[in-house]
């Protein structure tokens, strides 16, 4: 067990208690339910560029990890070393680092590393999943440079109790287990959610590092997960809404071996707890005080060649923002923001000590709209234990041209901070490190016609003081800023869907080319210079195609990764892979539910949903990062019961 069963029950009575401290509240709402600041709101006034990939809908009722997702649907470069391993993510060939994930407007990036792992962020079936492309550094502060990829949970719930049940399992030893409850009435959503999930994930593959090429089966590569989320909002009147939620996660995953190393019992913990809370103030239908507090604890215990590391990171947060809207074309906002980290790690110089930074921050941006268009600004500027960080700065615009489509432009200054362990790690961090900073453009045009539309971007940034940890003379890794990093591109992606006779047909298509190479090298690696970033492919293209009919929800997935180099000098190179993948799921009616209460309406009826999942469906052999194999083919059925 990740967690013991008393300390599980606990959390879980507690969290439950809360999500339903209103059952005996007033259980009718007003007829209509008009939340505070509406039009502010149906601006969303929250980003100033136009490049955005939202996931749309599959076949998916059940929890499922965010690397697993972007993997099928390859809007993001995704480094995973094995399922449910450490997964990374990349856009535009900026790196993890500058690849920041936002939870219910948290950042959850590690201030320690500066990555976020991508198979322990859970989505639950109706969470929402955006990627906003280009430098957002000064929309989103530190680390935004390649794009910004955000999880959103919804919090509206229909009225009275609802809940739901699943179980599944799978190739591999894989058994899940998830559940929820949820409660609305008097003004209040509140609900619980929790998931489990354990695999012995001991897939056969061949070994092509080894002389004959065996077939082996995965040693060292457990996994278990738990998750729990408890969230809440409440809506006060007509003006306030406050909003809370808690995330805690523990996880246990074995490191299995490269293939060219021997078995090893590597292993590392992870536990996280995360809680947020929110309030937002309206006095009108055009103004909107929005004030967020949060709070991070995580941990990481990993274990290596007998002996067991351990780090710890916490950060507390306090952002207040005011958006208004003048007259019928003018948005403004302005807010201020206080972040406080500490850090503490035996691979630190000195590991009692939490070290620490303060961070704050201040930004004003502006809108101007008008029927064919608009113009968005932002300025930003930061302040790091009280020395100025690179003034940022975005514009964004939109431009309608009539049947042809529209046009949008984004150009931007970004920067990104280092992180603790390149300051303070033993002997080799370096606390004079300076920020990374660049500028990022990117221009596109889209075009729509009923349920049709295409859309092309090209776009370009160029980061200056890139930091890396290389090898010095005496071999020993240290970081520095040695880079300056040009990446360019291409992208395109077509949709459509269609009604053929009772079957509903959904198509959509994406691909990008990518050039990402050192336009400068500092401090020696030549060698380097010009040669695209390794692990960066320079094409990934993925097609989804759904079909509805009645009950039945179907999707195929397949998506296409380029070769990438292994090496900094372009001399190892890892061939592409494509992969396909199969969804469906059925729902089969067991009460159908005609009752109203107060606003809103049970959504349908009680039903059991049955769902498959088909993984690398054709039996690709492939590796996304070098010597660390991926299974084959591989299969999950499941069952949910909702009500």
């Amino acid at each position: 067990m990740i967690l013991p069963e008393k300390a599980l029950l606990r959390t879980a009575i507690l969290l439950l208690g809360v999500s339903t401290l209103s059952a005996a509240a007033q259980a009718q709402r007003d007829s209509a339910i008009l939340l505070p600041g509406a039009e502010v709101r149906s601006a969303r006034f929250d980003q100033t560029g136009f490049a955005v990939w939202r996931a749309d809908s599959l076949p998916i009722p059940a929890m499922l990890n965010l690397s697993d997702r972007l993997l099928w649907e390859n809007p993001l470069s995704v480094r995973a070393n094995a399922p449910g391993a450490l997964a990374t993510i990349s856009a535009r060939g900026t790196g993890p680092s500058r690849t920041p994930v936002f939870w219910n407007g948290l950042n959850i990036q590690s201030p320690q590393n500066g990555v976020v792992d991508a198979a322990l962020l859970p989505l639950w079936p109706d969470d929402r999943l955006e990627v906003r492309y280009g430098g957002q550094s000064a929309a989103q502060s530190s680390g935004a440079m390649g794009a910004v990829v955000m999880v959103d949970p919804v919090y509206d719930l229909d009225e009275g109790f609802s809940g739901a049940a699943g179980a599944a399992m799978g190739s591999f030893g894989r058994r899940d287990l998830q559940a929820s409850l949820g409660y609305a009435g008097g003004g209040l959503d509140a609900q619980i959610r929790a998931g489990w999930q354990q695999a012995d994930n001991d897939f056969p593959f061949v070994n092509t590092a080894r002389i004959g090429q065996p077939e082996m089966r995965q040693p060292n590569n457990e996994l278990e997960k738990l998750d729990i989320q408890q969230l809440n909002r409440l809506i006060i009147g007509s003006r306030d809404i406050v909003k809370t939620a808690v995330w805690h996660q523990r996880a246990f995953r074995e490191i299995p071996p490269a293939m060219t190393e021997s078995p090893s019992e590597t292993w590392q913990r992870d536990r996280a707890t995360r809680l947020v809370a929110g309030w937002e103030h309206s006095r009108n239908a055009r103004s909107l005080l929005h004030t967020h507090v949060a709070y991070i604890d995580e941990a990481i215990y990993f274990r290596f060649a007998g002996r067991v590391d351990s780090s710890r990171a916490r950060t507390a947060l306090v952002r207040t923002e005011y958006a208004r809207r003048v007259g019928r074309r003018f948005n403004w906002k302005a807010g201020a923001s206080a972040i406080q980290q500490w850090a503490q790690a035996d691979g630190y110089a000195d590991t009692s000590r939490w070290y620490h930074q303060t961070r704050l921050g201040t930004f004003g941006m502006g809108e101007w709209h008008w029927p064919g268009g608009s113009v968005t600004a932002l300025l930003r500027q930061e302040w790091v234990e009280k020395e100025a960080v690179p003034f940022t700065w975005s514009l964004g615009g939109r431009l309608d041209i009539g049947r042809a489509g529209s046009l949008r432009l984004h150009l931007s200054r970004n920067f990104n901070l280092p992180t603790f362990n390149d300051r303070f790690w033993l002997s080799y961090g370096q606390s004079e490190l300076r920020p990374e900073k660049g500028y990022s453009a990117d221009a596109g045009w889209i075009f729509q016609h009923g349920d049709f539309s295409v859309e092309a971007a090209a776009f370009q940034s160029l980061i200056d003081d890139w930091i890396l940890w290389q090898p010095g003379a005496d071999g020993i890794f240290r970081p520095g800023n040695l880079r300056k990093v040009w990446s360019r591109g291409l992208e395109a992606a077509v949709h459509c869907k269609k009604d053929i006779k009772r079957w509903r047909l959904a198509f959509s298509g994406r691909y990008q080319y990518v050039k990402a190479t050192n336009a400068a090298v500092y401090g020696g690696s030549e060698a380097s210079l010009h040669k695209q970033l390794t692990y960066t492919p320079n094409h990934r293209a993925g097609v989804t195609v759904k079909l509805i009919r009645g009950r039945f929800q179907g999707a195929y997935l397949h998506q296409w990764t380029g070769k990438r180099y292994v090496t900094t000098d372009n001399s190892d190179v890892l061939q592409g892979f494509m992969t396909g993948n199969f969804l469906a799921q059925y729902d089969f009616p067991i009460l159908r539910s005609t009752s109203l209460a107060g606003s809103k309406a049970k959504s349908g009826s009680k039903r059991l949903v049955v769902y498959v999942r088909l993984e690398n469906l054709w039996d690709q052999a492939y590796q996304v990062i070098a010597f660390r194999p991926m299974p084959g083919r591989n299969w999950l059925l499941g069952v949910r019961y909702v009500w």
